[in-house]
Parts: C-alpha cells; structure tokens; sequence
C-alpha cells in the first residue's frame, strides 16, 4: 500500500551529499501529492533551504549521538510522529537511526527506512545488529560499494530482499536551466583543473597538490580551483605554499552556485579515497567536463574508466599522467565531456532516481524471520 505522509530525517548541521538527497527528494515527495514533513537540525542548511517552502512541515529537535539515552527528547520525537501520522521515515545520520529510528518503532511508524550514503562498514555490534534486525524495515543505498560496505563485517546484517540499491538522482533539466555565470574569470592561454568537497582527508585534496605540483613543469599552463571549508583548509594552505604552488592553486571557499563552478573549469578531479556516490561528479558530468578521479569505492559506478574520465589507483604519480593527459588533448577532454553528459542522462536521471524511491517505499517491509 502506498504511504501517504512521509518524514525525511537528517539532523546534520552542513549541507553535504546526504542532505541535498534528503532536500531533493522531499520535494519531489511533495510535487507527487504525498504530504511531507522533514526533522532537521535547527539552523543546519537543510532546514534553512525548507524553511519556506510551501507544503513541508518542518520539525527542528536538539538532538545528539546520545539522544535515544534520553526520554523526553524520546517522547518527543514519538509524539511528533503520531501527531504527524507517518506513514514512512527516512532515516539518514547513524545517530538518525538510533534517535528517530527507534522514536518511529516506538510511534508505530510502518516503515522506517535508513539511507545510506557513505560506503563506509557498519560495525558488527549488538546495537547496529538490535537496529538493522528490530527497528529498520527498508535499507536504501546510493551504490553497489555502499551495499558491499555495509555487509562487510556482518553479511547477515540485513536481508538481502530489504536493500533497495537507488542511485543519487540527478536535476538535469534544472541544472540546465538554472541561469549563471563563470564564477572566476578565466587566465589567457590557461586550462582549469577544478576540485569541489568538503577539506577532510577523505576527500585528498592533499593528493591533488601533489600531482599539481608534477605538473607544474610538465604540462600546459593550468590553474586549480578547490571549492569547500573543512578542517584541513590551513594545512592544505600550508601545503600549497610550501610546493610552490601559490600562483597556481585558489582556495574558494563554500560554493554556492556550483554550475557556475563548472563553467570554470575544464577538468574536473576528484581525488577522494572514498565515497558513497560522488554527487559533484554528476554536476560535473552534465557539464560535459571529463573527470579524472581513483578508482576507489563507487567512483567507478559513475565514472566509466576510458569514456567519461579516466581513473587510476590512488597514487599521485598516476593522478598527475591522468591529469597531464587531459591537458595535453582538447579532443579527448571533449568526447569524455559528451560521453559524461549522456551517461548521466542515461543513469542517474532525477525522475528516474524518485521512481525508485516511490518503488521503495511500495515494497513490503515485513520482515521475514
């Protein structure tokens, strides 16, 4: 039976690949005629980008790791679920599963269903064992590497049956339409190599300055661009300055137009050691920019080694040969570019993703014993 009330729960304070799935999707809940209601963190992006939205019931709890150690925050999250009369939850922070997952068990919620975007594995403890086995009905997850991670340490976490494998959709049309403008004017005779992603070690921006500063001497004149805050942002500052690389690395902050990010640059990299899908490569992509990349976790699910960028092993002397490869051959940069825009076109198409989500939450969520 199709729900009709659906809760999207993810307390995460930035704004990542998690919360734009959860943003999306919420309002394609809502275009379909499902009533939507989303818990948020109070002054997170995700609930300032739904805070006036029309038909989004927007709930704002302070809520924790611990949270589900707490009963009042318990109750209250109980009593917003039956006040809401949920049909379906979708869960996405591991302390979301804990706090909202077993607040919705305890509401009677019929389907609470955890996404799970980061292909990292799920530790083989009795809590995530009493979660995946008692309280969660439904695991979707944004790429094969996803399901492979999460089974990894414990196969018989979850039935098989109760995985539904949804790829991060993409809004082409939206993308496409949506008015811009370069962000950063472009350097006579100088090819842009640009970067987007939060300053973490995940993301091995670190890696990148490396390969940049082999080319430095090698390759065409390239600047790069790197988009993003973290916690690394001075010490990736310190590493610029101490390869030499002042005059050709820009640290741009949070970008909040990121087509216009795309329109200046020419290769994109993306040098993450891993991810659970890599939604700024669709972006890309759709911009028709060829993509060089590990082939690491699900980057090789969206990036097609050979036809839509080229991928290596996470080292930086094969990251720089790829990377000099696309400087050097304009044809190349432009038949990965098409190939890339078709591809997702093809595969991770914004309607397409939701039909999956709808298909879903149409799925049985009775578990077999």
């Amino acid at each position: 039976m199709q729900p009709k009330t659906l809760c999207f729960f993810n307390t995460n304070g930035p704004w990542g690949g998690g919360e734009h799935w959860h943003c999306q999707n919420a309002l394609l809940a809502r275009d379909r005629g499902y009533r939507v209601c989303v818990v948020a963190k109070q002054g997170g992006e995700l609930a300032r980008r739904l805070a006036d939205e029309p038909g989004i019931r927007l709930f704002t709890p302070d809520l924790g790791g611990m949270s589900f150690l707490n009963p009042l925050t318990m109750a209250g999250l109980v009593h917003f679920f039956r006040r809401e009369a949920v049909d379906a939850v979708l869960l996405c922070l591991p302390r979301d599963v804990k706090a909202g997952g077993v607040a919705a068990k305890l509401a009677g919620v019929p389907d609470i269903i955890y996404r799970r975007g980061i292909a990292v594995p799920v530790r083989d403890r009795f809590l995530n064992r009493l979660l995946f086995g008692r309280v969660l009905t439904k695991l979707i997850v944004n790429s094969e590497e996803t399901r492979r991670c999460v089974l990894a340490e414990n196969p018989h976490l979850i039935a098989p049956e109760r995985i539904h494998l949804i790829y991060n959709g993409f809004d082409t049309a939206e993308f496409d339409a949506r008015p811009s403008m370069p962000l950063v004017p472009r350097r006579p005779g100088e090819l842009v190599i640009g970067t987007a992603g939060r300053l973490t070690e995940q993301k091995g921006q670190h890696l990148l300055l490396e390969a940049a500063a082999l080319l430095k001497d090698t390759a065409p004149p390239f600047r790069l661009l790197i988009a993003g805050t973290g916690e690394l942002e001075a010490e990736l500052r310190a590493q610029t300055t101490r390869l030499g690389l002042e005059d050709r690395v820009e640290f741009l902050g949070f970008v909040q137009d990121m087509k216009a990010f795309h329109q200046s640059i020419d290769i994109f990299a993306l040098p993450s050691l891993w991810e659970g899908f890599g939604f700024v490569l669709a972006e890309a992509m759709t911009m028709r920019l060829p993509v060089a990349a590990f082939a690491v976790s699900s980057i090789p699910e969206v990036v097609e080694h050979g036809v839509t960028g080229l991928l290596c092993a996470p080292e930086t002397h094969a990251l720089a040969h790829n990377l000099r490869e696309l400087l050097n051959d304009a044809t190349l940069r432009a038949r990965m570019g098409a190939a890339g825009r078709a591809r997702v076109l093809e595969r991770f198409d914004l309607v397409h993703a939701f039909d999956g989500v709808e298909a879903c939450l149409r799925a049985s969520s009775v578990r077999k014993s």
